[in-house]
């Protein structure tokens, strides 16, 4: 099950009863399914219905359920701020992210896409995913069960926000919800979303912020633009720049003991930047409850989000539907191996075969490329001054590139990681920007995954650190000593590869990030400062998860 490079994707054949969307699976070929839905129905739809939530304000929903009168059917509830009606389009922007309503009707579930409170054609002022707008999600759920055509059983569908409001709903545990399969949804929203490490996530802030906008505030539709208007001033502000009550209460982190029904999380290894670390902390934080992972291949096409409804057809046949679909049976955990090109399943994770180990900063000393290495050398260090008034400033330079010897045979790293940073800085405050790759034997080098930290927000819980992860718990700031030396344990998002003989390991470390990483564009301090890097046994070095061949 490899990725067809010469594949020339056809936007129509997307939104269609068998979508155009790879991966469908996570397994290298298709697994046995005993019982499945089949499209056997057509598409009856009801557009701007009006539903009632507690307080009286209104939302805006489309009902697609099947032309079977008589019959009844599960729910599957999607909602957003993201204009229903684009939900039903081919345009592969981000915010296409329902699902395919076409898979979903003709086998047999109702689709119910909505707007949420704030937005587009529904009332009331946009909450931003606090109390009122999750009181709606249970709202919503209820109106679901209680329709005609229901069967009394509902579900969730669709990705980012959608996938988040998922777990919001989840936690309330409303009685008619029964499952979900929340697909790129980040459970913490000041680690996860607004800041990474302290540094301000800025770059998802204004394209998400703009996108939100474009689609809500220019047709002249929405009656209280309020609560969007100060959810953009707060964010592009940075009015929030500690964790706290503003982010307890729209993250489902704090409250994910609280699920009390099965739950799928799935992402992509790309989606370091903002979804891919929920997966991993929402499989440890959930209950025990029925729960499986997959994490990918990037999807090809992304949007319209189409990926993996043939799973996710799997598991709520099972649980909706009580069919016999064999998605409960094998291990729990699948991870597609970058590097390898398969899937593999696992039980647990981390993986408890995990050969936690360092890999350390050094090289000769002076300049800007350093060595990696298993094994420590004499005690070196190496400094780069950041110029906020330099060319290559706003293109996330300068910085210090370290590379290890090409392996010898396949070295799988699969886990969370971090870096033991030791340093010093002729600043009060700095930011470190860390990225983490792949090299290829002819120098071309693929992101796996990267980590951030200011280093006034260096302070670590080890209460709550487990290895590879340092948890920060970002509600203060401490300012270096100018010249003192310091050390920064700083997370990197979990990652999984094996890299092939011939490669190299690769470590970048800066200050600042490329303007053109948008999304994934950071608003570092803009320091002039110098700041060096200490190597050898006594100074920096990789804690990574190395899993050993089998």
């Amino acid at each position: 099950m490899g990725r067809d490079t010469n594949r020339v994707w056809d936007p129509n054949s997307v939104r269609h009863v068998h979508p155009a969307v790879w991966p469908q699976w996570p397994f290298d070929s298709p697994p046995e399914v005993r019982e499945r839905s089949e499209p056997i129905y057509s598409i009856f739809s009801e557009f701007d219905l009006m539903i009632s939530m507690r307080d009286d304000v209104r939302l805006a929903a489309d009902v697609h359920r099947p032309r079977a009168a008589g019959q009844k059917f599960p729910a599957l509830i999607s909602v957003s701020p993201y204009t229903k009606g684009l939900q039903l389009t081919e345009v592969p922007i981000g915010q296409n992210e329902a699902g395919i309503t076409e898979f979903w009707v003709a086998r047999g579930y109702a689709h119910v896409i909505v707007d949420c409170r704030g937005s587009n054609d529904s009332e009331g002022s946009y909450d931003d995913k606090a109390e009122k707008e999750q009181a709606d999600y249970v709202d919503l759920i209820e109106w679901c069960a209680a329709q005609p055509w229901c069967n009394g059983s509902v579900g969730m569908i669709g990705c980012s926000y959608f996938a988040l409001a998922q777990l919001l709903a989840a936690v309330h545990q409303p009685e008619a919800l029964k499952a979900i399969f929340p697909y790129d949804a980040y459970t913490d929203m000041y680690r996860h979303r607004s800041t990474h490490g302290g540094v301000p996530h800025m770059g998802f802030a204004s394209t998400w912020f703009s996108a939100v906008a474009a689609l809500n505030l220019t047709s002249g539709r929405l009656g209280d633009p309020s609560g969007l208007r100060n959810m953009f001033d707060e964010g592009l502000t940075f009015s929030h720049p500690f964790d706290g009550d503003h982010y307890w209460r729209r993250s489902p982190s704090p409250h994910l003991d609280k699920v009390n029904i099965p739950v799928y999380f799935g992402c992509d290894w790309s989606f370091w930047w903002l979804h891919l670390a929920g997966v991993f902390t929402g499989w440890e934080e959930v209950g025990d409850v029925p729960k499986r992972i997959l994490v990918g291949p990037q999807p090809e096409p992304r949007r319209p989000f189409g990926a993996y409804h043939e799973e996710t057809l799997r598991w709520y046949d099972h649980w909706l539907k009580g069919m016999d679909t064999g998605v409960m049976e094998g291990p729990p955990i699948q991870l597609y191996l970058r590097g390898d090109g398969h899937w593999r399943g696992e039980e647990e994770w981390p993986l408890k075969r995990t050969e936690w180990t360092r890999i350390f900063l050094g090289g000769p000393s002076g300049g800007g490329e350093g060595a990696l290495s298993f094994s420590a050398g004499g005690g070196g260090e190496r400094t780069y001054s950041p110029d906020v008034f330099g060319e290559d400033w706003r293109l996330g330079g300068p910085k210090l590139v370290y590379r290890s010897e090409p392996v010898d045979e396949p070295l799988e790293i699969t886990g969370p990681l971090s870096l033991h940073l030791v340093a010093r800085s002729t600043a009060e405050d700095v930011d470190w920007f860390i990225a983490f790759m792949d090299e290829a034997p002819d120098g071309s080098a693929r992101m796996l995954t990267r980590g951030w930290l200011r280093a006034s927000h260096r302070e670590v819980d080890e209460s709550r650190s487990k290895p590879g992860r340092p948890w920060h718990p970002h509600t203060r700031s401490v300012p270096l000593t100018p010249g003192e030396e310091a050390v920064f344990e700083i997370e990197l998002v979990p990652t999984c590869n094996v890299f092939q003989p011939g490669h190299r390991l690769r470590i970048e470390i800066a200050s600042s990030g490329s303007v053109i990483e948008r999304p994934g564009y950071h608003e570092a301090l803009p320091v002039k400062a110098d700041n060096t890097i200490l190597e050898g046994a006594e100074g920096s070095y990789l804690f990574a998860p190395v899993i050993p061949s089998a």
